[in-house]
């Protein structure tokens, strides 16, 4: 069989030697190139992108070699068992196209019955896992846009797989973190655990069955895993765990492709995706109205990112209960997602937020109930990466199991961690626009953006972090495309999030920040009427993404995160 191998193949696995190395020492925050650049959340993954591209694949050939190899490195973060949403631009025609394959829950599925579970039975265990839908997505994307054989773009991640991912302190955190869950199952204990605790730095970590199932794909596509044995295993334990999950449910699984919602920022065009996507749609709404904010006396003399930071969160205390009420799994959303960022709405916004007062804005700001448990959770785990080539063509791609480790259960003889996206359902009204129903998705945060200037690329970027997701890339444009700040010192500055509020208890004016904040900073926010509090600095809570940007000299930079493992490479 080895002679069988391309030599592609066998390039990736000696990158992958090399970047599994550098993983334990460091990350490598940028890089610049000529030809490409890729950046994820892991540096295997990287490699097996450049790898991809170095062989004479497309851009959407490495990001999908970088998304499966990230499944392997990155196991909390994504995988097979999880979900998928991607943007690409065609370098030819500049047309810009929204791929989402979201987890779909069972079409079998009790909406009472499940709103009435144990809160910790809806994020942990086989009955808060839909139908994963990462692998369609990869295979829709390859159909399409694709030019190098399915095989040889699977086979790395599972080489990966087989030889084992070494653990860094910053993986080891994540593994920590989830351990009294991933105790709860056997399967993913014995993957994932050393005597019942996480794994010291150093480990390598091993997923046999992991690897069998990626050859499995290899050879036999995507249908293995939705009409074929794989999809049998998982259907099996999660029927044997009570779950409503039918083979049915994997046969009948189709990817969404959409147009992306487009809005104009400071002479950029920037696209994100659609509904039911909520986070693009918070990303695209706010974009439009702090373009148009009357930008007044006020800011004189105060901090300029406070006075940003103002006047975003001013516009999110007037978007999150738009997009809350209007945007989900349900056809009108994406007509709703379209007004929501109009010229009209976002002027309409933008006068609303500039006159509020932070402490006490209109009453429609300030959440009904809370709308889902994974909303009041402190962290999720997804994560970005983005591909891109001198001729345009762009992937910003962004995959998740929902939680860390989402529901922390291993199917026997699939080393596949299955998400926890039923957890992103309403569960305290049944006539809310993302209440659980069967063969329906749960909406998500996720917001993944490419940005043209005068129909020319510029940047891909895609962060992760849940609830932080839409507020930390719009901070990030703002850097960039307002203030023309280089994208590496955007990654690197000070973060801030402003919660949302999740009943009428909560204040609507909590402001998260980074604890290496400038004091001068958080004074200013004081004064402008904001409850402070601070955060730990690290990838847990705020994320840590990655972006490519087309300079000015022709080269392209592509940057990572220095929150997180992220890598970036170019050439």
């Amino acid at each position: 069989m080895l002679r069988e191998r391309s030599t592609s193949v066998l390039g990736a696995i000696v990158w992958f030697g090399i970047a599994l190395l550098a993983s334990v020492a460091s990350a490598q925050q940028s890089a610049c190139g000529t030809k490409y650049a890729v950046a994820s959340g892991h540096p295997a993954a990287t490699a097996a992108g450049l790898n991809v591209l170095r062989s004479g694949g497309n851009v959407v050939d490495a990001a999908i070699a970088a998304s499966l190899a990230l499944g392997v490195a990155e196991p909390y973060g994504s995988g097979l068992g999880g979900k998928l949403i991607l943007l690409y631009r065609d370098g030819a025609s500049g047309e810009i196209t929204s791929l989402v394959a979201l987890c779909t829950a069972p079409a079998g599925l009790d909406s009472n019955a499940f709103a009435n579970l144990h809160h910790a039975r809806r994020q942990v265990g086989y009955l808060a896992v839909g139908v994963p839908g990462l692998l369609a997505g990869l295979d829709e994307a390859h159909r399409r846009w694709g030019s190098t054989p399915w095989r040889e773009l699977v086979e790395p991640a599972a080489e990966l797989a087989a030889t084992g991912v070494e653990l860094n302190d910053v993986m080891q955190g994540m593994f920590a973190a989830k351990a009294s869950s991933l105790r709860q199952d056997a399967e993913a204990s014995s993957i994932y655990l050393r005597n019942d605790q996480a794994p010291p730095v150093g480990s390598r970590l091993v997923n046999a069955d992991l690897a069998d199932s990626l050859r499995l794909i290899a050879r036999e596509g995507s249908e293995a895993f939705y009409q074929g044995p794989i999809a049998e295993r998982i259907v099996a334990a999660a029927q044997a765990a009570g779950s409503p999950l039918q083979l049915s449910d994997f046969a009948a699984y189709e990817p969404q492709v959409a147009e992306p919602l487009v809005v104009d920022f400071h002479g950029y065009r920037v696209a994100t995706c659609p509904p039911p996507l909520n986070g693009g749609t918070t990303v695209a709404a706010a974009l439009a109205a702090l373009d148009r904010y009357p930008v007044g006396q006020d800011d004189a003399g105060k901090p300029a990112e406070a006075a940003y930071a103002d006047r975003l969160g001013r516009v999110l205390q007037c978007v999150y209960p738009r997009v809350h009420e209007s945007i989900g799994d349900v056809p009108e959303a994406f007509a709703s997602a379209r007004d929501l960022s109009s010229p009209q709405a976002a002027q309409e916004i933008a006068q609303l937020a500039a006159a509020l007062d932070p402490r006490s804005p209109y009453p429609e700001a300030q959440a009904a109930d809370v709308e889902a448990e994974a909303d009041a959770l402190p962290a999720a785990s997804t994560t970005h990466l983005v591909v891109v080539d001198a001729a345009g063509n762009m992937v910003s791609l962004t995959q998740s199991l929902s939680l860390h480790f989402g529901a922390a259960v291993v199917p026997p003889e699939t080393g596949i961690l299955l998400n926890d996206s039923l957890s992103n359902f309403s569960t305290h009204d049944p006539a809310a626009i993302n209440s659980a129903a069967g063969g329906k998705r749960a909406r998500s945060t996720i917001a993944p953006v490419i940005v043209t200037q005068d129909g020319k690329p510029f940047l891909a970027l895609g962060i992760p972090g849940g609830q932080r997701i839409p507020t930390t890339t719009l901070q990030l444009l703002s850097r960039v495309l307002e203030r023309g700040q280089p994208l590496d010192k955007a990654f690197a500055a000070s973060r801030y999030h402003l919660q949302r509020p999740l009943n009428a208890k909560q204040p609507p004016n909590v402001v998260d920040y980074e604890d290496d904040a400038e004091p001068a900073w958080v004074a200013a926010m004081e004064q402008h009427g904001w409850r402070m509090k601070p955060r730990k600095r690290n990838g847990h809570y705020f994320g840590g993404g990655n972006a490519a940007q087309y300079l000015p000299n022709g080269q392209l930079l592509g940057v990572a995160d220095p929150r997180r493992t992220n890598f970036a490479a170019a050439e």
